[in-house]
This record gives C-alpha cells, sequence and structure tokens, in this order.
C-alpha cells in the first residue's frame, strides 16, 4: 500500500480592527499575497458580484487592506444578459485550469479502477469541458510523468489519457505556443531527479502553477499515500514525511486546490485510516475536497467542475520582519453572516 486527517477549512466572521504600525525602524518585507475563495450562501449556490468592501481579511486576528477583488467564472452562474449581471463582467476572467493526476497503484492492483478513471476523465474531456478550460494530464510512477501539458485541444488530451494508461516517459518539452504551461516552468533535472516520491511531485508541480493567476486545481486519482520515512501503527500514519510540509506549502503558495479521488472501492481487511489520511489533509490544507468512497468517478468529477464555476481572487500586501521566515494563517470572511468562504487557511513567507 502506498500513499492526513484535518478539519474542513473555513473562515471565520469576526469584526475587523485597524493594524499596528510597525515599530519604528524595523525593517519590513512587503510580498504581494493572492488568495482564491469560493462563496455560497447557506444553501450552496455560488454567490456574484462581490467587492473588497465585502470582505474581512485577518492576519493574527488583524485586519488587512484588501488591494483587488477578482472574479473567475465561465459565465454558467449567468442567468440574466451581461448587461444586467451582477458584477462587472469586463473584469471576468473565464479561465479554468485542471491538472489529471494518475498515482500508480503498486503491485499491479486497482487497474480496472483506472481504467475507469480514465474512461471518466475523457467523458468529462468530451462533455463537460468550456472553451476557457485547460487542462493537463499528469501520472506518477518512479517520477512525475507529464502526458499533455496545458490546453483546451480535446484530441491531444484524449490521447494524453491513452498514454497515461501505459505509465509512460511522457514529454519534458514545452509547448512551443504561449500561455499557460507546466513544462515551461519545470527544468528537465527538477522532474527527473526531485520527484521521486508522490509528495515531491506535487511540490514541484506547486511550483510550476506559480506564474499561473488564479486557482489551479488537481485533480488526483489515488489508492492512498504513504510514503518511505512514514510509520503506520494500528493502520494509522504516526509520522509525516519530512516531504509533506514542503508539498503543502508549495500548493498554498501557488493557490493550488487538491482533490484526491479515492479508487479503492472493497478494501482488504476493512477500512484502514492510513489510505485516507494524507488525501483529506490534501483536501483539508488545499481548500479542495476529498471523495472517498466512489462506486462511479463521474459525480466527482462533475462537483469539482461545478465549484470551479466560479471563484474570486483577492490580492493583499503582507508585511513580515525582514529576514524571519514562517507559516502564516489566513481568516477570511465576508461581512455578511448568512454568506460561507472557503479558501486556502494561509501562508509561507521568507523562502
Amino acid at each position: 500500500m502506498k500513499h492526513l486527517a484535518a478539519a474542513l477549512l473555513f473562515a471565520l466572521p469576526i469584526v475587523a480592527q485597524q493594524p499596528q504600525p510597525a515599530p519604528f525602524g524595523e525593517k519590513l518585507d512587503v510580498n504581494l499575497v493572492l488568495i482564491d475563495a469560493i462563496v455560497t450562501d447557506n444553501k450552496g449556490s455560488q454567490i456574484l458580484g462581490l467587492e473588497k468592501d465585502d470582505f474581512v481579511l485577518k492576519e493574527n486576528g488583524v485586519a488587512q487592506p484588501i488591494d483587488t477583488v477578482d472574479y473567475f467564472t465561465n459565465r454558467r452562474l449567468l442567468n440574466a444578459p451581461e448587461q444586467s449581471a451582477p458584477f462587472k463582467v469586463e473584469r471576468v476572467s473565464e479561465a479554468r485550469y485542471f491538472v489529471v493526476f494518475f498515482d500508480k497503484p503498486e503491485d499491479g492492483q486497482l487497474f480496472d479502477q483506472l481504467a475507469l478513471a480514465r474512461s471518466t476523465v475523457r467523458d468529462f474531456i468530451k462533455d463537460r469541458l468550456q472553451p476557457g478550460d485547460q487542462v493537463a494530464i499528469v501520472g506518477h510512477d518512479v517520477r512525475l510523468k507529464v502526458y499533455s501539458d496545458f490546453t483546451s485541444d480535446k484530441k491531444q488530451l484524449l490521447a494524453a489519457v491513452e498514454e497515461s494508461a501505459r505509465f509512460g516517459t511522457g514529454t519534458l518539452e514545452a509547448p512551443k505556443s504561449e500561455g499557460a504551461s507546466i513544462l515551461r516552468s519545470a527544468s528537465r533535472s527538477q522532474i527527473m531527479s526531485r520527484t521521486g516520491t508522490v509528495y515531491e511531485a506535487l511540490d514541484v508541480l506547486g511550483d510550476t502553477l506559480r506564474p499561473i493567476r488564479g486557482r489551479k486545481n488537481v485533480i488526483l486519482f489515488s489508492p492512498g499515500i504513504v510514503e518511505p520515512g512514514e510509520t503506520v501503527e494500528g493502520g494509522v500514519v504516526i509520522n509525516r514525511s519530512r516531504y509533506y510540509e514542503p508539498m503543502i506549502h508549495s500548493l498554498n503558495a501557488s493557490n493550488v486546490a487538491v482533490y484526491p479521488v479515492q479508487l479503492q472501492r472493497n478494501l482488504a481487511g476493512g477500512d484502514v485510516p492510513a489510505i485516507h489520511q494524507t488525501l483529506e489533509g490534501l483536501a483539508a490544507e488545499t481548500s479542495g475536497e476529498y471523495f472517498r468512497y466512489n462506486t462511479s468517478f463521474a459525480p466527482a468529477l462533475r462537483k469539482i467542475e461545478q465549484k470551479n464555476n466560479g471563484y474570486y481572487l483577492i490580492s493583499y500586501y503582507s508585511h513580515h520582519p525582514k529576514g524571519t521566515t514562517g507559516y502564516q494563517r489566513v481568516q477570511l470572511a465576508t461581512k455578511s453572516r448568512e454568506l460561507r468562504v472557503q479558501s486556502r487557511e494561509g501562508y509561507v513567507y521568507g523562502e
């Protein structure tokens, strides 16, 4: 068996305070931070048209001035003409980014489930892909394999899904066309020598996705992750690999949400917590969602796709003492207590 349990993320609706000025003479690093957020009402319907004055963003209980709020949507959420839309349509981006990641099970197990997953992905590409969508197909066995960089070309993507079934070498060549790319930001040596575990592969993948403005979504088909150096006792992972935290930090720094989809259905010996721990943790710590039991993979892909029909990208400037490093927790809410915000819970600074 290859391949953490964490609470679901939520934002606390708390009253804004004025930030305290830095002590006189203190040198600060000032960095732009981007936080993606999905806002829903109590029925789960996504909310459009919010502005920066509608949000409250805090670090350590202190409100931070929001610089910009942009809205990304493929316009499926629009039910009125553009001139009547509840937000400024000219400020909307239609791009959505999906990375389909096939984690190869050990010992030739679960290949029937992988075949079903690939079939579901093919249907998603053929039937659900929107004009503004960009999709990449990757896999992992001994290292990260890129079978297709980002594209909206359905023919290329379908061919990449077929190639992923063989877990071949993939490609290391970046596309010649401009636009979003994994391989343009990753060196050959990074992929060949720094992606031996799934944690390292996701870490490098996070770094390569950082230049792309917007929310990126990794759909991770996996049987569960327990990496070398991690110990399982009583069916529970009791220690973390040294690669785990760097992976989480890389994904959050790049606004990457991970949606793990469990491949296993019939679990020999019962439902062992260890096969879910890392997948649950990845989802919870990157503002994604874990799909634990799947007799079919279509509902999971449909929910991921619908969830990303619209989201906000919020920018603000962070201030930390020069030369320091650490992890900064962030609380994001709306001023309306009737709305719910799902966002990542922090970022690493000073790296």
